[in-house]
């Protein structure tokens, strides 16, 4: 009889051990969570990085396509949540039948943890009013970028406007020292770990066309400035991978 009750204790202690091991060690877990998360949050955190030169600096000089014959004039921009921008527009000093006779360079930086990434220009544009006729992905030869990236990918609108005329727009992102042509692919490579540091921009090249006109010499304007202008922003004003690399 006495080793009956035993028996029976000795299985009551095991059911109890059963139950508050898993709750001990849940209590454990719950206690040691909190400042565990908050230690990896702060280690993987990533800062603000200046941009190497201000954007307004930008010499258009040194584009092969558009250093003579263009006039620049820089533009005021809309409200675009940051202070490091570029704005211009670059006309044609003589008139060339056939072809776009002015295209515009919009670029932005940003680098505050946590910024949004901005609306990308369909949006924008559907807002005013404009009706996307096309959006697809375009490749632009960047042959100084190679072997890393001898194209790139941007994202091309064709846009039919309020206004008495069509629009070209092909933009695209640098992130992080990463090319990018989508918002999502952005967000992607932000919330990424393994940097210390974090900035994105936007690079946009825009020109018009007549209505029911051919885009084509449109399009080929655009990504000649693109393809002269990213090398450029890519060596002398936007940090390179090595700057922002946590190792």
């Amino acid at each position: 009889m006495n080793e009956v009750k035993r028996g029976v204790s000795l299985n009551q202690f095991l059911l109890w051990v059963r139950f508050l091991l898993p709750v001990f060690i849940l209590v454990l877990a719950m206690v040691g969570l909190r400042p565990g998360l908050g230690a990896l949050s702060l280690y993987y955190a990533k800062e603000t990085i200046a941009i190497l030169r201000p954007l307004k600096e930008f010499d258009v000089s040194c584009l092969p396509s558009f250093r003579d014959g263009w006039i620049r004039s820089d533009m005021p921009p809309d409200d675009i949540g940051t202070k490091e921008y570029l704005c211009l527009k670059l006309v044609r000093e003589k008139r060339e039948s056939g072809k776009p006779q002015q295209v515009a360079l919009f670029i932005t930086y940003y680098s505050v943890p946590g910024d949004k990434v901005p609306h990308t220009p369909d949006v924008c544009y559907r807002q005013g009013g404009a009706i996307v006729k096309k959006m697809t992905t375009i490749e632009i030869e960047t042959p100084e970028l190679a072997p890393e990236y001898p194209q790139i990918d941007g994202r091309l609108l064709l846009l039919k406007m309020p206004v008495n005329n069509n629009r070209v727009v092909i933009y695209c992102f640098c992130v992080e020292g990463q090319i990018r042509h989508t918002r999502e692919q952005v967000r992607i490579a932000l919330g990424k770990p393994g940097n210390s540091y974090t900035y994105f921009s936007k690079i946009e090249a825009v020109t018009t066309y007549p209505v029911d006109g051919d885009p084509t010499e449109a399009i080929a304007l655009c990504k000649t400035l693109l393809a002269e202008a990213f090398p450029i922003l890519l060596t002398e004003y936007f940090p390179d991978k090595k700057q922002i690399k946590r190792y």
